[in-house]
């Protein structure tokens, strides 16, 4: 009986902590058009597209081109999951076969026209800390522009964000490119571990396959539809129905508190009492 209870316990912890676990998780948001993904695969981006570098220099995307591209569209304000998917990708990195710099580039591009290169350049040392010495400094590009070339970056890849008053609402994605700018695959993130040391992780069998596909400049069509979104606050009506779920968990644990400390109380009584 005292295990039974124990496991009703947990369970209430769990439901009253469970909204926050949600809160970067939804699947209606993309559907109806507002944000999300619209698979371009095959097509190239332009190469004339304009931005500034962490050192405020002009670099125009056909600059980075020659070898395969992962691409992270971010903003480096954000304090929510973009953090957690730079930060994921960089401990990854290191364990793929290929060397980033020689073999392939990152590039992460900021769609918040308000990131500066200062901004970047200060993003940019954090994030190549957990590479350690095997990453080639060069090797990832931290990007700012104005509005007129994001635009056209996030069309050109089908990516759709939308800003609010704490920020963007967006999906979690890298975009990897052919060394010609070719749209090569979408690697969607769809898991998000909570209490681990990177919440997002990437395999590198994964990744590896990835790029050896963006190397040849092949096409892989297989957009999930199930997708991690980062948003600023919590989603319209999720706040609500987390905190009657919190307030239901809550309730039941002081019932099963309550009901335990009973069966304490009348178990010592009945010791005490012992036999007529």
């Amino acid at each position: 009986m005292k295990k039974i209870l124990w496991v009703l316990m947990i369970w209430s912890l769990l439901a009253a902590g469970e909204g926050y676990a949600h809160e970067t998780l939804d699947t209606g948001t993309a559907a109806n058009g507002e944000i999300g993904i619209t698979e371009k695969t095959g097509q190239t981006i332009p190469s004339d597209i304009a931005f500034r570098d962490e050192k405020g220099q002009v670099v125009k995307l056909g600059d980075l081109l020659g070898k395969p591209i992962i691409l992270t569209l971010v903003y480096y304000t954000c304090e929510r999951i973009c953090p957690q998917l730079l930060a994921g990708l960089a401990a990854a990195l290191p364990r793929l076969s290929s060397a980033a710099g020689p073999d392939y580039r990152v590039v992460s591009v900021s769609f918040d026209d308000k990131d500066t290169p200062q901004i970047a350049a200060n993003i940019r040392r954090n994030y190549l800390k957990p590479t350690g010495e095997t990453l080639a400094p060069e090797a990832w590009t931290f990007l700012t522009g104005d509005h007129a070339n994001i635009d056209r970056l996030t069309e050109s890849v089908g990516f759709r964000y939308r800003k609010d008053l704490h920020g963007f609402n967006h999906p979690v994605v890298l975009i990897f490119l052919s060394p010609q700018g070719k749209i090569s695959r979408y690697f969607t993130v769809t898991k998000y571990q909570y209490g681990a040391a990177y919440p997002i992780s990437f395999s590198s069998f994964e990744l590896n396959v990835a790029l050896a596909e963006a190397r040849e400049g092949k096409p892989v069509s297989e957009l999930k539809k199930a997708m991690l979104y980062c948003f600023s606050h919590e989603p319209p009506g999720q706040s609500k129905f987390y905190y009657v779920i919190g307030v239901i968990g809550l309730v039941t644990l002081l019932a099963m508190i309550a009901f335990f400390i009973y069966l304490q109380v009348t178990a010592k009584k009945r010791r005490k009492d012992g036999p007529a």
